[in-house]
Order: C-alpha cells, then sequence, then structure tokens
C-alpha cells in the first residue's frame, strides 16, 4: 500500500489529537494528587483539634478539692454540655480549660506550702464549706463621722481635721511662700438663742449658716466647724486684701436672716494672712483674737439698743 498525503495527513491529525488528550490527562491527574496531598493533612489537624476540644483535663475520677462531696465537678460537666446557653460551642472549652487551670493553681499552692493545714477541706460528706464574705470582724469603733474628721450637724471638718489642715497647709506656705488666710466666725447671740427657744431653734440656724459659708467658698478653700457656734475658713493662695471679697458676701448672706428673727444674732469675724512670716498657726490665733475684738463690740452695741 502506497503512503500518500490523503492518508499520512489524518493519521498525524489523530496522533497529535492523542497526544493532547494524554497530556491532559497527565495535568489533571497530576492536579488531583497535589490537592490530596494538600487537604489530607488539613483534614487530620481538623480531626485532632475535634478530639482536643472534647476531651477534659480535670481528672474526675475523684472528688473536687473545692468542695466536700464532689458537686463542683457535677456541675462543671453540666455547664460543659449546655455550653451555658448562649449556642457557642467554645464555652464547654473555655469552661473546662479554666477550671484546670484552677484546679492546677490551687494545687500548686497547697504544695508550695509546708505548713497549709488540709483539714479545712476533710469535710463531713454532705457539708459545705464556709463563704468568705471579705468583712472585717466588727471592732468597737467611733463613729464614721468623726472618725473621718466631719461634724455630724453641719458636715463640715471638725475641730481636728481643720488642725491638721491647717499645719499642712503652713509646711507649704514655709517652704514656697505662698499667701494664705485664716477666717474665723463667731455667731454672737446663740446663748440667748437656746435659752429662749432652745436648742432645736440652734440646730435650724447652724446648718444654714454652714451651707452659706460652704457655698460661698471656692472648691480649694476648707470650711470647719469649730465650736458649737464658730466657723474657719482655710483659703490657700490667698491674701488678706483678697480674703475680704469672701468675708464681705458670707456678711451680706447672712446678716439680713440673722437680724429678723425673734432672736437677734450676729456674726462676727475676724481674718488674717501670712505668706511664711508669721506661721499660718499663728495666724489662725490672730485672727480667733480680732474676731473677739468684733463680737466684743457687737455685744456693746447690742446692750446700747435695748430699751432702758
Amino acid at each position: 500500500m502506497e503512503l500518500t498525503q490523503e492518508i499520512l495527513l489524518p493519521v498525524l491529525l489523530a496522533a497529535i489529537v492523542a497526544n493532547t488528550v494524554i497530556l491532559l490527562l497527565v495535568v489533571v491527574a497530576a492536579r488531583v494528587n497535589r490537592r490530596e496531598k494538600i487537604v489530607g493533612p488539613a483534614a487530620t489537624r481538623s480531626a485532632l483539634q475535634g478530639s482536643l476540644m472534647s476531651t477534659s483535663y480535670i481528672d474526675r475520677s475523684g472528688p473536687s478539692p473545692w468542695s466536700g462531696n464532689g458537686e463542683s465537678a457535677g456541675a462543671t460537666d453540666d455547664a460543659a454540655a449546655d455550653g451555658d446557653g448562649d449556642g457557642d460551642p467554645m464555652d464547654a472549652y473555655d469552661v473546662e480549660g479554666q477550671g484546670a487551670t484552677a484546679s492546677a493553681e490551687a494545687e500548686a499552692a497547697v504544695g508550695a506550702d509546708p505548713d497549709h493545714d488540709d483539714a479545712e477541706f476533710d469535710l463531713e460528706p454532705g457539708a459545705e464549706p464556709e463563704a468568705d464574705t471579705g468583712a472585717e470582724p466588727e471592732a468597737d469603733t467611733e463613729p464614721v463621722a468623726e472618725s473621718l474628721g466631719i461634724d455630724p450637724l453641719t458636715g463640715l471638718l471638725d475641730h481636728g481635721a481643720f488642725t491638721r489642715l491647717v499645719a499642712a497647709e503652713d509646711l507649704r506656705v514655709q517652704r514656697y511662700h505662698r499667701p494664705a488666710t485664716v477666717v474665723i466666725f463667731e455667731l454672737g447671740g446663740l446663748d440667748r438663742l437656746i435659752d429662749r427657744l432652745g436648742a432645736e431653734a440652734a440646730d435650724r440656724v447652724i446648718p444654714a449658716l454652714s451651707d452659706t459659708m460652704r457655698r460661698l467658698a471656692r472648691d480649694v478653700d476648707h470650711v470647719a466647724r469649730l465650736a458649737p457656734g464658730r466657723f474657719g475658713v482655710l483659703l490657700p493662695e490667698t491674701d488678706e486684701i483678697s480674703a475680704i471679697n469672701y468675708v464681705e458676701r458670707v456678711r451680706r448672706a447672712c446678716e439680713l436672716w440673722l437680724e429678723s428673727g425673734a432672736i437677734a444674732l450676729s456674726l462676727a469675724v475676724g481674718w488674717a494672712g501670712t505668706d511664711g512670716d508669721p506661721t499660718l498657726i499663728e495666724t489662725q490665733r490672730l485672727a480667733t483674737e480680732r474676731m473677739y475684738v468684733e463680737l466684743r463690740r457687737e455685744g456693746r452695741r447690742a446692750t446700747d439698743l435695748q430699751p432702758g
């Protein structure tokens, strides 16, 4: 048989098509093998993670050291199985992991202390450990207001707290030579008010007066009740001239209603300032002396106004 062009051309085309098909099959087979090699380890890791997540690292063969009858371990199992009811499958794993960590830390702490007494864990069946509320043992102490240096009637600082503040401010004044002023108020006529109307009337006047002093003071100022009718005000960063503004505001706010009552009352004021010399403690003493001078003057004026 003679090979002609009409016979060779179809044979060559068939051979080319066959080779192409074979090449495509080889490429596809190679890709399938490669994918199987990649997916295989991933599936293995996923299976391993699922196994780890479903495995508890808490030894439940014995009772929990934190309960007397092993109820805590059963409660942990139920919580892990329910997943805390929020539908998150990781909750059970988190609960178990936290329980394992807490148990390991507790066992390590017990083992590290040679003097630890295990008697507190040896509870009778059905007994429960006492809850530690963290409350301090009750002790006979003074009232809270007094221990904090607060006057219970007015809510102002008391005499002791004011004395400590003056001493602390005096150290600052002595070091930096910054001005500070002490103002002393005395409610004149308080004894007459108590004698005629009783202590209840004074208990209404004193808080009203103290509220006015505190309201007109700055946030950095300190107002205190030093005695039944005496008040002290510490004005940091304030000289005597600037302190007059505060004193006059208190006078204007109080004088009208103090004099308009059934028993006329007056407000005597003394103030003194320093920038380091003299000391702030001596300044308070000077302010008190000036207050007494005004108090005596107001007393003489009230006596002169009385009908003969």
